[in-house]
């Protein structure tokens, strides 16, 4: 099949001859940086934890929230695993190093299959974490099992029915965990419309951007994942690097799909240095919205 010439913006043009079509590659899941927002936020998670209060994380979509909750919560994954069951060294050591259950709330969601998901997490990782402790599956109770979790963090938190929020409440109060939920701007204005739920509020963590200083320093570690680099002593790649910085403002989503389109664009036209036209040309195939 016959591959079509693609007409970049910019004007960039496409150089070099042969029809065989490139292959472009990029890591589904990138290391992971700790920043400044990250330590905030672990701060934040742990105070709910200890208190088991409920707390309201909320931020611009792409920004770390989830990577970070993921990232502190270390939950691993329990679908081999059956309750009270002898647990291999392997998943031990990831039921150790685990701080909260991490919970994704489906756009479509009733206590019922809360209940499915969530609850039945709740009581394995309490199996898990009290076979650890003990060194034997044997003389655990299903109620000392369900109160073993000290945290719950719930990610995509906007799309709860009220019904849904009523039914982790109770949860939370039966079980004795503290519950994170994590949401866009907003969401805390939302629940302040629930007097009863509201009141149960012991913190609210707005996550911010990256600073500069901090874009500034993942580019230097995190632009060699795409195949990309800035050379401080070469002014294109200075004035890319100040670009890049300024379309992004601190959004880790944002410049990650900035950084593909770069590498598409230089791979495509045989180009191995960075330069702002790359970089606007990159802009220019993206969608970038105002919450961005």
């Amino acid at each position: 099949m016959a591959t079509k010439r693609i007409q970049l913006p910019g004007q960039l043009l496409s150089g070099g001859s042969g029809s065989t079509p490139l292959t472009i590659e990029f890591p589904s899941e990138q290391p992971f940086l700790s920043t400044r927002e990250h330590a905030r936020f672990v701060e934040f998670a742990e105070a709910c934890s200890h208190y088991r209060y409920i707390g309201v994380c909320h931020g611009r979509p792409g920004v770390g929230k989830t990577r970070s909750a993921r990232e502190f919560s270390s939950f691993p994954d329990l679908q081999g695993y059956g309750a009270a069951s002898v647990i291999a060294q392997p998943l031990a050591e990831k039921i150790a190093r685990c701080r909260a259950i991490f919970y994704t709330v489906a756009v479509s969601n009733t206590p019922k299959t809360i209940d499915m998901a969530l609850a039945t997490n709740l009581t394995k990782m309490g199996y898990a974490r009290l076979t650890v402790a003990a060194g034997s599956p044997e003389d655990i109770s299903y109620a000392a099992a369900r109160t073993a979790c000290p945290l719950v963090i719930v990610d995509e938190a906007d799309r709860l029915t009220i019904k849904s929020l009523e039914h982790l409440r109770d949860m939370a109060d039966r079980q004795g965990f503290g519950l994170i939920l994590m949401g866009m701007p907003g969401l805390e204005k939302r629940l302040s419309r629930y007097a009863q739920f509201y009141s149960r509020i012991g913190f609210v963590h707005e996550f911010k951007p990256l600073t500069e200083t901090e874009m500034r320093l993942l580019l230097a570690s995190h632009a060699g994942d795409f195949g990309i680099s800035f050379d401080p002593t070469q002014i294109d790649a200075v004035e890319a690097q100040a670009a890049v910085i300024r379309i992004t403002r601190g959004n880790f989503r944002l410049m990650e799909r900035l950084f593909a389109q770069m590498r598409r664009i230089m791979t495509l036209n045989r180009v191995e240095d960075v330069n702002p036209d790359i970089v606007q040309a990159a802009r220019d195939c993206l969608v970038i919205g105002p919450g961005n």
